[in-house]
């Protein structure tokens, strides 16, 4: 089995909706996402016997804003690959972390939207196979400018508020 170090926007992401769920933890959100990143880690350097472990990053800290776009489905599935890039390391079954990503993936599959009659396998929710496995951070001017998009205004109003962002640095 092969193993990754998933990204910081990725832990984030899942502590950050547990939050925005109001999700009792037990823990502290900072803490639980230096669990789910370091259990990930450890898990990554047990799978390569510490090969590449001086050329990991520590996590950079929880970013409670990432993941607000992300729909429940979206959150199953991301639970469901930190799972398996966790699941290398020797303690993970009984470890705080997968008990933590374990109450998210629940919360997330409780709030996802069933069709009538489906099963109850994960899996199976709609929008399941088109949510991403792994949780990268939207790069920020493709974002703005599906933002921008969206508002429905005339082309050359658009260029004139990328114009205005740009020119006070918001553009990133």
């Amino acid at each position: 089995m092969s193993c990754f170090v998933v990204s910081d926007y990725h832990v984030s992401a899942l502590v950050a909706w547990a939050i925005r769920q109001g999700l009792d933890l037990d823990a502290s959100p900072d803490a639980v996402a230096h669990e789910l990143a370091s259990a990930n880690r450890a898990a990554y350097g047990e799978r390569y016997q510490g090969r590449y472990d001086s050329e990991l990053a520590p996590f950079g800290g929880l970013d409670r804003s990432a993941g607000a776009e992300l729909l429940p489905v979206a959150i199953v599935k991301a639970c469901d690959c930190l799972d398996y890039q966790a699941s290398d390391w020797s303690t993970w079954e009984g470890s705080d972390a997968n008990r933590h990503l374990a109450a998210i993936r629940r919360a997330a599959v409780a709030l996802a939207k069933w069709p009538a009659g489906a099963s109850t396998n994960s899996r199976a929710l709609p929008g399941y196979d088109d949510a991403p496995w792994h949780l990268d951070e939207p790069d920020a001017a493709a974002e703005r400018d599906r933002r921008l998009a969206a508002l429905d205004y005339p082309e050359h109003e658009l260029a004139a508020i990328r114009a205005a962002l740009a020119a006070t640095r918001c553009a990133a």
